[in-house]
C-alpha cells in the first residue's frame, strides 16, 4: 500500500519476485474496497494460473487472499495518512482452505 497524494492510500498486488521484478506483473486499486473488487484484481494479473495449482502444486486459498487484500484496504482507508507505505513481502498463501500466513511486514509513517 501506498499512499498517494491525490487519490489516498492504493493497494498493489502481484505475486512478487520475478513476476514484478521483470514483468512488471501487478495490478492496483484505490482504497477501500470488497472482496470481490479483490478477487477481480487477483484474477487480473497474468501469474494467477499460478494460484490455481501448477506443476503438481496444490491450488491456492484464493478466497483468504481476497478477503485479506480487502482488509488491508480497508485498514489502510481508515488509517489514511497514518502511512506512508505498508508492504507485507512475503505474503505465504497456503493450499485452499488454509488461510495466508504474513511472514514480514513494513509500515512507514509520515515523519
Amino acid at each position: 500500500m501506498q499512499n498517494d497524494p491525490v487519490f489516498g492510500p492504493v493497494v498493489m498486488f502481484g505475486l512478487g519476485g520475478i513476476f514484478v521484478e521483470v514483468m512488471r506483473d501487478v495490478t492496483f486499486r484505490i482504497a477501500p474496497f470488497g472482496v470481490e473488487e479483490a478477487r477481480r484484481m487477483i484474477d487480473e494479473i497474468k501469474g494467477a494460473a499460478v494460484l490455481e495449482g501448477a506443476r503438481g502444486r496444490p491450488a491456492a486459498d484464493i478466497d483468504a487472499l481476497a478477503e485479506g487484500l480487502s482488509r488491508l484496504s480497508r485498514f489502510a482507508a481508515a488509517q489514511r495518512g497514518q502511512f506512508t507505505s505498508i508492504d507485507i513481502n512475503p505474503l505465504l498463501v497456503r493450499p485452499r482452505g488454509s488461510g495466508v500466513v504474513a511472514l514480514d511486514a513494513l509500515i512507514l509513517t509520515p515523519i
